[in-house]
């Protein structure tokens, strides 16, 4: 798993030799935890770890380091039924499913914070075609020694992006992978009333911690005793977990123990996933050599155990390792013009930003991000215009070695395959293009904090196409904007030299709205200082007419500070809003650009009503040199709240940002002491799902009762 951490691991624990001489596919995938944690973490700040037989056992949240501060605590989100109408691509079944098993912000080890301050990390803009996610590096057990650090079978997923991963209706899985140090036979035992105890901790543990499974990669040879005890301990696991609870099996060892890749679901790994009349797993992560034959048997096998192969086979592709030119060729599990073979797994697409060479440097993200738009929408960067623009077949024999891994025209784009998937179904909907990070953080128009930041817990649902930008002439180009923002790190920015040739169609999100008669469309936006007078337009594309928008004028805005228009629905009651979009037109050329700060499906009636939080205090505070990491707790709504933001009053009377979540609690990484200052009040204020805000609840740090640090 980690590439050069475990090479010699994987040895020594009788792994048999991969593919084209490699060590197994997924032992040498990411990088190793080689010196000591990284720079950025301050001496009291929560961070995940790993978890071997012995802390598994133990398990509990009182006991486990920071556990409090790591939790998932967004709900999975139902997505809406498919609509082939407003798909990009109307032709695509929605039946195939994909599982994307990637880093999270980077390749965490002794750094998989739930979130930081910097804004040059990765952060996933394209949920909406995933079904599955799985958190992949391994992380050493709590305790473990810097300079050997000694891993855990389990790695929990960054609950970050388990939160953003549920506001998408994505599953999100925690990780599973042997060899490690220690005896396997330790996590087998059983007890005399026939229970496991590391299955109920499993299970206890993403009950607490708020994801959906595991996926499971046993990638090293065991004793076929070991492995008999493994296979009934998985099929107690899933008798006892919960709904909705999936684990995926990685395409290792056989039934007696010996690993042996069969890059494909057939009779000899089957029992993994069904074992006679007894499910095992939910599904399965074929390695990635397969071809024409072994996706046919996959299929095949699927059916014969009475499963759907959508839903059960798993045919993967290494990007981390390869790029946009992976071997073996993605036409074969959905051949054009034919209905999709099997389900689709993703490894390593976290290259775009893992193999990016100056990721680290907050001004060259526009790279990072191109990429990852050219990986998601195809080399156009556009989802209603996907597929390669070259190809060269790779030899027979796969050497393990990248080529032209960095060229987007030879990858067809993950929307090439798979339909874009909403949870967009009910008012209301708020958005302000926050994707998660920034340079800043900003709200209601205002800038609060010029401190950076990422953390995808709070990041908005993000259009569901990213970018279907249509026009007679040349369409403006759109993109996340980090230098001017309504609400949290970011808006969108529609560009370009716009005139009367090539007014531009842009379009969002997919819905399923159905308009009762009060609701409202609320549009916050910012004109360019300089262009030519302009039209823009919100659109709205019917169930009962999807073929056309109809167009709503925004009142024309002049060129200082954000503007904000509500539409109101009525004339609408009784239809189904399918898609949202937007329009700019000019009637002379030039320069042109608008921001979108924020967009917003509203019921009717008046604003929701959000309670004042309460129980708001300081729990700790650890006081080094002029600042000081404050842990922060009060009571959590049971509903109704759509995050919680977190400031500190100046004396002037103004605020300062200093974090967002939804939880109960909150770690400050630095709150700075102004001047001499004997206490400093923070504020916590609760945010409804249509963005009204609560009564503010305060609590006060004492410089001098605070402990100090270092």
């Amino acid at each position: 798993m980690e590439r050069r951490a475990f090479i010699a691991m994987l040895g020594a624990a009788g792994v048999t030799v991969g593919l084209a001489g490699q060590a197994g596919p997924f032992a040498a995938a990411a990088a190793a935890a080689d010196g000591p944690p990284a720079p950025d973490r301050a001496p009291h700040q929560p961070f995940l770890h790993g978890y071997d037989a012995a802390a598994l056992k133990r398990w509990s949240p009182g006991s486990d380091p920071h556990a409090r501060y790591l939790r998932s605590r967004v709900p999975l989100a139902e997505r809406i039924a498919p609509f082939a109408a407003t798909q990009a691509n109307p032709k695509l079944s929605t039946a195939p499913q994909l599982m994307n098993l990637s880093f999270d912000y980077d390749n965490s080890f002794f750094t998989a914070f739930k979130y930081n301050d910097t804004f040059a990390r990765r952060l996933l803009r394209f949920w909406q075609y995933s079904d599955l996610y799985g958190s992949w590096h391994g992380m050493p057990i709590a305790g473990s020694p810097v300079d050997k650090p000694v891993h855990g079978l389990i790695n929990l997923p960054n609950p970050a992006y388990t939160d953003a991963a549920h506001r998408n209706g994505v599953r999100s899985l925690g990780c599973w992978f042997w060899p490690r140090d220690g005896a396997f036979s330790d996590y087998l035992e059983q007890r005399a009333d026939g229970s496991f105890p590391v299955a109920d901790k499993l299970i206890e543990m993403a009950d607490y911690f708020g994801f959906d499974g595991y996926f499971i990669n046993q990638e090293a040879t065991i004793s076929e005793r070991d492995a008999a005890g493994l296979m009934k301990m998985l099929k107690y696991l899933r008798s006892k977990a919960p709904a909705g609870f999936h684990l995926q099996w990685y395409d290792t060892i056989m039934v007696n123990g010996r690993l042996s890749y069969q890059n494909q679901l057939n009779d000899r790994n089957a029992p993994w996933i069904q074992d006679g009349d007894t499910p095992v797993m939910d599904s399965l992560f074929a390695n990635y050599a397969w071809n024409e034959e072994r996706v046919a048997t996959s299929r095949d096998t699927a059916k014969k155990l009475g499963l759907d192969p959508y839903k059960v086979a798993f045919l993967g592709t290494e990007n981390e390792k390869y790029g946009f030119n992976p071997p073996y060729d993605t036409r074969l599990i959905f051949p054009e013009g034919q209905p999709a073979r099997t389900s689709w797994a993703l490894f390593g697409s976290h290259f775009a930003w893992d193999r990016y060479p100056d990721r680290e440097n907050p001004d060259a993200q526009a790279g990072v991000f191109q990429r990852e738009r050219q990986y998601w929408s195809g080399p156009n960067e556009d989802p209603t215009r996907t597929g390669r623009t070259e190809y060269v077949p790779w030899p027979d024999e796969d050497d393990g070695k990248g080529r032209d891994e960095n060229n987007p025209r030879k990858w067809d784009g993950v929307a090439h395959y798979m339909t874009e998937r909403s949870v967009i179904g009910s008012f209301p909907f708020v958005t302000r293009f926050n994707t998660g990070h920034g340079r800043a953080f900003h709200v209601d128009g205002k800038r609060v904090s010029g401190a950076q930041w990422n953390n995808a817990s709070v990041q908005d649902i993000l259009p569901t196409w990213q970018f279907w930008a249509t026009s007679p002439g040349t369409p403006l180009s759109v993109d996340y904007d980090y230098t001017t923002a309504y609400d949290g790190g970011s808006s969108l920015k529609i560009s370009g030299e716009l005139g009367p040739g090539n007014p531009t169609t842009v379009r969002l999100f997919k819905t399923r709205l159905a308009v009762g008669g009060g609701e409202s469309l609320r549009l916050t936006y910012r004109v360019g200082q300089s262009g030519p007078a302009s039209s823009l337009e919100a659109g709205l594309i019917f169930e009962d007419s999807p073929e056309e928008f109809v167009w709503l004028r925004a009142p024309k805005a002049g060129p200082h500070g954000w503007h904000t228009h509500a539409f109101h629905l009525g004339r609408f009651r009784g239809r189904t809003i399918a898609a949202i979009g937007l329009r700019v037109s000019a009637a002379h050329k030039g320069s042109y650009a608008v921001n979108i700060g924020e967009l917003a499906l509203l019921a009717g009636g008046r604003p929701m009503r959000v309670e004042r939080p309460t129980g708001f205090q300081v729990d700790a505070a650890h006081v080094a040199g002029g600042s000081a990491e404050v842990f922060l707790s009060w009571r959590m709504a049971g509903s109704g709240v759509w995050y919680y933001d977190v400031s500190r009053l100046g004396g002037d009377g103004g605020h300062e940002a200093i974090g967002r979540i939804y939880d109960e609690v909150f770690y400050v990484k630095s709150l700075k002491r102004a001047g001499r200052e004997h206490s400093t009040t923070l504020q916590l204020v609760a945010v409804a799902p249509d963005g009204t805000r609560s009564a503010p609840a305060t609590a006060r740090l004492s410089w001098a009762g605070a402990s100090v640090s270092g």
